[in-house]
């Protein structure tokens, strides 16, 4: 489980656990605290942390989020795969390729839903530049979404980080955007695909002639 996430699991329990032993006496709090009880798993479930093993390839770039691809934007330089994420997604990010923190960016915002044309523009989020030993530049965007108050980064400007690590989480249903040079990988995913972060490949390195 997320640490982040432990304190309001442990106090949503306990008062679970009250409310429960409570309605001995009062009957009808029972179905208050059955309402608590499942309000309890659900957050066990959102904030879980599964084991996963990922398998390095420096000719691939893995989805940084799990999710469903909602969107596919492609300019003359880059794509950028937008990704939503619900409320019963994995919400931890890893990196997509080995590299270096280059630059880490907050900006303040609203908290539109996830998915919104406007969301990824006006919400709360949190850039991460990651560059390789080629200078190649990969960008992950952490965006809040209407349920999402609380973007946590993991790491460092200057930091090394290796392909499938733990780079951050978005806490509830949100947003994270993947941009990558278009010159450099071929795209190998489509528009309401899911995707799982280190597991799926979103691109594959252009073998240079």
């Amino acid at each position: 489980m997320l640490k982040e996430g432990r304190k309001i699991v442990y106090i949503l329990f306990f008062i679970s656990l009250t409310v429960w032993l409570i309605s001995f006496v009062i009957k009808f709090l029972l179905p208050i605290s059955i309402i608590f009880c499942v309000g309890t798993l659900l957050l066990i479930n959102f904030f879980r942390d599964p084991d996963r093993v990922v398998k390095k390839n420096e000719s691939i770039l893995y989805t940084p989020a799990d999710g469903k691809i909602f969107g596919i934007i492609e300019t003359e330089n880059t794509y950028c795969v937008k990704i939503f994420m619900s409320v019963f997604n994995v919400h931890i990010q890893r990196s997509p390729t080995d590299g270096v923190i280059k630059k880490i960016e907050y900006k303040q915002g609203k908290f539109i839903p996830a998915g919104k044309k406007e969301s990824d523009i006006q919400n709360e989020q949190n850039t991460i530049v990651i560059q390789d030993q080629n200078k190649n530049e990969f960008v992950v965007t952490q965006i809040a979404g209407i349920l999402a108050r609380r973007i946590v980064c993991w790491v460092k400007e200057g930091q090394s980080v290796h392909q499938g690590q733990k780079i951050g989480a978005i806490l509830l249903g949100s947003q994270v955007n993947f941009e990558f040079p278009k010159n450099k990988y071929r795209l190998l995913v489509t528009k309401n695909q899911k995707v799982f972060a280190g597991i799926t490949t979103v691109a594959v390195k252009i073998q240079q002639q």
